[in-house]
């Protein structure tokens, strides 16, 4: 099996092609925004009770509908703010739920809070219970006044009402807001002494009103054949109409009518929005988890240019668009890559030679391709996280590839053939890159598995390096190796040495770092001293034969094969002379 790759040189071509182009496959299919996908779990329930105090509110509504959501297990912590006329309650789902089981806890609270609607006191309304969306906005478009004359904000609030239509029907699309909208309302203007000469209230004068809007049906005619329902008409359609509204007999014989009525926005006014200094009413809308923001956003730019063409004299500007930030990061991903890419190749063409370079090099484009294929499989969309943790594992795709390649090549030094020095390399390496590999998915593991809106939220940098080390295993124990059998360079041992062959060598070095670790393998405990610096004295100095085994512990010999010496370097005798080896030899 360590070889199958090597010796089946069309599996190898059909695994390879079948990566690329599945990892070509998963990025241009895979969903692409700006943050990951939150669950729902905060929301409110919101009751309104006409003309009662805070208090009453506080006792008659919001008590038993917070009695009723703390009976439920899914709840987390909740929060009340009772108001005269208005009980609102906050609450959050537990954060260990999954976003199955949210779904299902929202389900329980609506049919919790339907059981109370039943004890509640007569005059409060329904209560709504709303689940709080907590996506990043796709698209935000302003709307500012730019014709002539004062600014009508009413207008613009009409029109952003009709943009707003015209994003949601945009297939993709998962919600829209209009916020600094106003809210358009008429006044009737009463003179308190003119209602008070005509026996009136306000009170009456509202109630008057009211009761002149004919929406009902008065009656119906039944015949044999056909059912009519009669109206009235008289509705409120005009401003003219309510002005006409009859409130009283003048001492003339005369009706005293409404007359004084205007049409205006409501103040205080609910939000308020403003762009380059001037009032602007915007419109929000967010994309549905797993698509891709920058087709979306194509679409999405189209709709508004054609707004902004039907409405002359208003000024339509979008000033935010999410599909922008998706696409320099993920163009920031590929320059990464690019650059990594080039310094592997760099690093590795003087240290390995230019062969090796190539041949490690392409772990990386591999690995990310496999990256991007189980990203789609695990059915998870592009976004800061998930390229954030490719990112971090950049430096951790190649370490494989380099260890394997080195090992190759030094048993094909050792003259071993090509199928075996590469069976010999993967059965010496695959436990302990196994357990190297193992080690670094186990220190990402919490935060791929990390609960909660914090876990939703940042997992996907866990989850991308495992990805990625565990490809980069999997690669250099298969592809990787094939690779450096099949270019193998035959001539490279019995070779002049050359760095774009061979690469750099240690030099003088290399004697020095042998002689020291030789020393600190017999004293682990004392990685620099004095009685290190005379082992490494006596080593250089050939006393000992090179295969001695240096003892650990200073109080006993180390029982040593035939043939070999077994050194105690803590006496503090001068050592023996050449010729005379007393009982520090054990042969």
């Amino acid at each position: 099996m360590s070889t199958l790759f090597f010796r089946y040189s069309r599996l190898t071509a059909l695994a390879v092609i079948l990566l690329v182009a599945a990892g070509l496959g998963a990025l241009m299919s895979l969903g692409r925004q700006e943050d990951p996908s939150l669950t729902e779990r905060f929301g409110t329930v919101v009751t309104v009770f006409p003309g009662a105090s805070a208090e009453r509110v506080e006792a008659l509504v919001t008590e038993p509908l917070e009695d009723a959501i703390h009976e439920l297990a899914e709840i987390g912590e909740t929060s009340s703010d009772s108001r005269s006329g208005i009980s609102v309650i906050t609450l959050e789902v537990r954060e260990d739920l999954g976003p199955a089981d949210v779904d299902q806890a929202w389900t329980l609270i609506r049919e919790q809070v339907e059981s109370v609607r039943s004890q509640l006191p007569a005059g409060a309304g329904a209560p709504d219970v709303e689940r709080r969306y907590t996506g990043a906005a796709t698209l935000v478009v302003a709307l500012s006044w730019d014709g002539q004359g004062e600014e009508n904000l009413a207008i613009l609030s009409r029109l952003a009402d009709d943009l707003e239509a015209r994003l949601r029907n945009l297939p993709g699309t998962e919600e829209t807001e209009v916020h600094g909208a106003v809210e358009e309302e008429i006044r009737v203007l009463a003179d308190p002494e003119t209602l008070a000469a005509l026996g009136l209230t306000v009170a009456d004068l509202a109630r008057l009103t009211a009761s002149a809007d004919a929406k009902a049906p008065a009656g119906e005619l039944r015949s044999d054949t056909v059912d009519l329902n009669v109206e009235i008409a008289g509705e409120f359609d005009s401003l003219d109409r309510i002005r006409a509204i009859a409130l009283a007999e003048g001492p003339n014989g005369e009706f005293i009518r409404v007359g004084d009525v205007e049409k205006g926005a409501r103040t205080p006014a609910a939000s308020m929005g403003f762009t380059n200094g001037r009032r602007a009413v915007f419109v929000t809308a967010f994309l549905q988890p797993e698509l891709r923001v920058d087709q979306w956003s194509e679409a999405a730019d189209a709709v508004v240019a054609d707004f902004a063409a039907s409405v002359p004299g208003i000024r339509v500007e979008t000033i935010f668009r999410q599909g922008d930030y998706v696409d320099d990061r993920l163009h920031g991903l590929a320059g990464d890559l690019m650059m990594s890419a080039l310094i592997v190749f760099g690093v590795l063409f003087v240290m390995m030679g230019w062969r090796a370079a190539l041949i490690v090099g392409s772990a990386l484009p591999l690995t990310v391709l496999a990256v991007l294929l189980l990203t789609r499989i695990y059915d998870e969309p592009l976004h800061q996280m998930s390229v954030t943790g490719l990112v971090v594992a950049l430096g951790l795709l190649i370490d494989n590839a380099i260890v394997v390649v080195d090992e190759y090549r030094l048993f094909r030094s050792r003259g071993e053939a090509p199928l075996g020095a590469l069976d010999h390399a993967v059965r010496h390496l695959f436990a302990p890159l196994a357990a190297s590999t193992l080690t670094t998915i186990f220190a990402f593991a919490p935060i791929a598995l990390m609960p909660g809106a914090a876990g939703e939220f940042i997992s996907m940098i866990g989850i991308s390096v495992i990805f990625a080390v565990g490809a980069s295993f999997i690669l250099a124990m298969t592809v990787v190796g094939a690779f450096a059998a099949w270019f193998d360079d035959p001539g490279l041992a019995g070779a002049p040495r050359r760095f774009w062959r061979h690469g750099l060598g240690a030099g003088p070095f290399g004697g020095l770092y042998r002689n020291m670790l030789d020393a600190i393998t017999a004293r682990p405990w004392t990685g620099s001293g004095r009685r290190t610096d005379s082992a490494r004295r006596r080593l250089r100095g050939g006393l000992y034969p090179a295969d001695a085994i240096l003892p650990a512990d200073r109080s006993r010999h180390v029982p040593a094969r035939t043939g070999t010496a077994v050194l105690d370097l803590d006496r503090r005798d001068p050592p023996p002379d050449r010729t005379g080896a007393r009982d520090h030899h054990v042969l």
